[in-house]
């Protein structure tokens, strides 16, 4: 939003004009969600979710639901990034946010619910107790934790939470959507509960980041089985944390995951300011190549992979890592880096994800069952 269209928001209407009259916003909560049946350790365990929910709810409307995952060293904020404009004008306004980076936001004008959630150790959810405990959750483990969490979240939100505002809103359809790490945790949760419609993945690559690997590390590529079976092992030799912190001050760091290009500096303060801890494991397995491919040869549902012009990979042979979706959309961003929404043509992104959602679900309406008893969107 410019200066100019803050100025006339904040600014009483001409004699003769029409009151301006501020837009619905979406219906926002946190909710922490009981995970503890998923987890093979003693102890309560609960994941962070952020939920919004498009204005002018109707209790007979079923919404798509979006189940949103995020990359690594990434927090669930980084789908609802608001920017405070206050800070920057000096003035008291009304709307005093720019939400111009915020997917959910985005999304929510589109009429669909987001769900974006915390990793287990990750953000806001639940740390083991023992620190080192964490070794033993394998990404196998994470994606039924996930799985768990979005059922509850479903059941909640189909009775409402009136304390926030949130009305009883039914689920017609849920998409899976995921960056990086995330994306490839979400084709993993997919590959084992089939949840999903559909997946938007943001940097989505079953190939890996070889070059920033050790020796170490590179002799698992390829190999996922080996990987899987000692990833807790590789992570510890890798990382001495199950949930390592960023290395802020490192540079190669800030430019593969959080260079933001030629974005304004509030976009790179949007984004550290959705920072956190590493989930080790999963992250660990989406850098060494050939980690998720057994999941991802699972995949039997449309998928749209988006990558930036200056991301960690390219497009090339994305179709090929999914042979069993009956279509894979690939998508290449302009003047894009590896975090997509603070990318200067993150509008874009908005425009063609929505429309991608709704032509997929047209053309997959009544064909495919959903293992949830789901029916269609209405």
């Amino acid at each position: 939003m410019t200066r100019a269209e803050l100025d006339r928001r904040s600014s009483p209407p001409a004699p003769g004009e029409p009151p301006v009259v501020a837009p619905s916003r979406p219906a926002r909560a946190t909710w922490r969600l009981d995970v503890s049946e998923a987890v093979p350790l003693s102890g309560r365990f609960e994941v962070a979710v952020d939920v919004v929910v498009p204005p002018e709810q109707t209790a007979s409307a079923a919404r798509v639901v979006l189940a949103c995952l995020p990359g690594g060293f990434l927090s669930r904020t980084y789908y609802d990034l608001r920017h405070d404009l206050r800070h920057d004008l000096g003035q008291d306004l009304d709307r005093p946010e720019d939400r111009s980076y915020s997917f959910a936001e985005a999304m929510a004008e589109q009429g669909f619910v987001t769900l974006a959630f915390d990793h287990l150790g990750v953000g806001e959810s639940t740390k083991p107790e023992p620190i080192d405990a964490g070794y033993a959750l394998g990404v196998e483990v994470v994606a039924r934790v996930n799985q768990l969490a979005l059922e509850r979240a479903l059941e909640r939100l189909a009775t409402g939470d009136s304390s926030q505002g949130i009305p009883a809103t039914r689920c017609g359809a849920t998409i899976g959507v995921g960056h990086s790490m995330g994306s490839a945790l979400t084709v993993e949760q997919q590959a084992a509960a089939h949840p999903h419609r559909a997946l938007v993945l943001f940097s989505f690559t079953t190939r890996g980041v070889p070059f920033f690997l050790n020796e170490d590390q590179r002799g698992y590529a390829n190999d996922p089985v080996r990987a899987r079976r000692e990833l807790g092992e590789i992570a510890r030799r890798s990382f001495g944390s199950p949930y390592p912190e960023r290395a802020h001050n490192s540079e190669s760091d800030r430019r593969a995951a959080f260079g933001v290009g030629t974005a304004p500096p509030a976009a790179e303060e949007l984004l550290h300011s959705a920072s956190t801890n590493l989930l080790g494991l999963g992250g660990l397995l989406s850098m060494i190549p050939g980690g998720y491919a057994p999941a991802a040869a699972q995949i039997d549902v449309p998928v749209y992979i988006l990558v930036g012009d200056h991301d960690l990979h390219g497009e090339r042979g994305l179709r090929e890592e999914l042979p069993k979706a009956p279509f894979v959309t690939t998508r290449r961003l302009e003047d894009c880096w590896h975090c997509h929404f603070v990318a200067n043509t993150r509008a874009t992104i908005w425009r063609e994800v929505s429309a991608w959602i709704r032509e997929t679900l047209d053309r997959v309406h009544d064909s495919q069952p959903d293992g949830n008893g789901h029916g269609g969107p209405t």
